[in-house]
């Protein structure tokens, strides 16, 4: 009985002095923290969080504070200042963008529609579209300018000529090494405008306007360039709508 007890006393007393080296040698070896925090101006905190956990150590924590925008940072000085810097890198102004928008009427029908002006006659897109498509004539309906904001949209009313539209606009602006590009988010809509009509009994009946999707789309573009947006077949059939714009980054 006696040697039995002295064997248990044995093992706490060896199994103690391991846990006591073991925990002794984990502070050795924890390095020294550092704790950071940075407020955001242009960018939502909530938004970094994944990204910085890639960065982060072992012993390191990240807080978010979503109501101030701010990121706080506890980890070894070397990865808090990676993940300072990746930061600063991503919460800069977003790019203003400036879109110049045309709204141009085709017809199939010979001489139905008229160009307004000769610089339409000349222009090189205009061009392109009368070899690779059948309509005949062209008309410039409108021409509206947009200024939005990258990761943002704008919405506008265009239109001419008993049409109207309503267009909207959400580009994403790509810095690349060369050139200004963009990822551009399109929708344009017709909308119908309300009447009156009579019924059997007389009475006057207000027939609500409605919206009709022409064009919906995303593409990428390049700043400075006129693109061919889309094209869309209008009520009647020989005429469609097609909607050209030129978007430029402003510096």
């Amino acid at each position: 009985m006696k040697k039995s007890m002295t064997c248990l006393l044995v093992f706490f007393l060896l199994t103690g002095t391991a846990l006591n080296a073991y925990a002794q040698a984990d502070q050795i070896k924890k390095p020294e923290m550092k704790k950071e925090f940075m407020k955001l101006k242009y960018i939502k905190a909530g938004q970094v969080r994944d990204l910085l956990r890639g960065f982060q150590s072992q012993h390191g924590r990240i807080f978010i504070n979503d109501e101030l925008n701010v990121v706080t940072i506890q980890d070894i000085p070397e990865i808090i200042d990676k993940m300072l810097s990746l930061l600063k890198e991503l919460d800069v102004k977003p790019a203003d963008i400036l879109f110049t928008v045309d709204l141009i009427l085709g017809s199939m029908t010979p001489g139905q529609e008229k160009t307004q002006d000769k610089k339409l006659e000349s222009d090189p897109v205009i061009k392109e579209l009368k070899r690779i498509l059948n309509y005949k004539n062209f008309k410039r309906i409108d021409t509206s300018l947009l200024r939005v904001q990258s990761g943002k949209y704008s919405e506008q009313r265009i239109g001419g000529d008993g049409l109207d539209f309503e267009l909207r606009l959400t580009p994403r602006h790509v810095k690349e090494e060369r050139e200004d590009t963009f990822q551009l988010g399109v929708r344009l809509r017709q909308r119908t405008k309300t009447r009156r009509e009579k019924t059997a009994e007389g009475i006057a009946q207000v027939i609500g306007g409605r919206e009709i999707d022409l064009i919906g789309t995303t593409l990428a573009i390049k700043s400075g360039e006129r693109t061919v947006i889309g094209v869309s077949k209008l009520d009647g059939g020989d005429k469609a709508l097609i909607l050209i714009i030129l978007g430029k980054v402003m510096k």
